[in-house]
């Protein structure tokens, strides 16, 4: 399968919108984009509430009423980033394809060009599971929720090809898709360090061998 590669062109515009006094109303849309990014970009410690209003041009207390507080944004943010970016990750496993045609979907998601894409490196969901004591309580159900989510959906993508042959029967499914969450997350943070696409490529055929069939 060959994975389509999404346009982002109305995410990539983060720029904060000239304006004169305070708006009318606020962008929900507009803010959570700028919030996402910024958090994604820079790290979700490293944006504060009041640089998150100057680039998205939104007053504090406007944005306090429609999120609640920073905590509420932050939820939001993970919940748009879950909604935006890691469906695409659901779509693979949840494709009625053969397993190493999902497994070269797979690195073809996880070696697009950041550039090209005019998204930042990194994920945003890896960024703030590392650093989730800092966080909030909501931000931390939306981490647990996410995280079971993308779970599930890999290890019914797993039992799939166990039932279909196409896995070694004795791999644990939980085991499996803890395995394959793990390689794309280091192929993720290889990316953000600069390592050569095709070293990253070579890495994840390597990771990803384990679990093909051998006979």
């Amino acid at each position: 399968m060959q994975y389509k590669n999404t346009d982002w062109s109305d995410m990539n515009n983060t720029q904060p919108q000239t304006t004169r006094g305070r708006p009318k109303t606020l962008n929900r849309d507009h803010v959570l984009q700028v919030a996402m990014t910024s958090y994604w970009g820079d790290g979700p410690m490293a944006v504060s509430i009041n640089e998150v209003c100057r680039r998205a041009g939104v007053s504090k207390p406007g944005l306090y009423r429609e999120f609640g507080n920073e905590d509420g944004l932050k939820t939001a943010a993970l919940e748009s980033y879950r909604d935006l970016v890691l469906s695409q990750l659901f779509e693979i496993f949840e494709a009625d394809q053969p397993f190493e045609d999902a497994l070269a979907a797979l690195t073809g998601l996880v070696l697009q060009d950041r550039v090209e894409t005019g998204l930042p490196t990194g994920c945003l969901f890896g960024k703030m599971r590392a650093c989730r004591s800092e966080l909030g309580p909501k931000t931390n159900s939306a981490i647990d929720m996410t995280r079971d989510t993308a779970q599930d959906r890999m290890q019914d993508w797993i039992n799939r090809a166990k039932r279909n042959g196409q896995l070694d029967l004795q791999i644990s499914t939980a085991t499996a898709a803890l395995y394959v969450d793990a390689q794309i997350a280091s192929a993720i943070t290889m990316q953000a360090e600069s390592v050569e696409k095709s070293e990253i490529s070579e890495f994840l055929q390597i990771a990803f061998s384990g679990l093909k069939c051998f006979g």
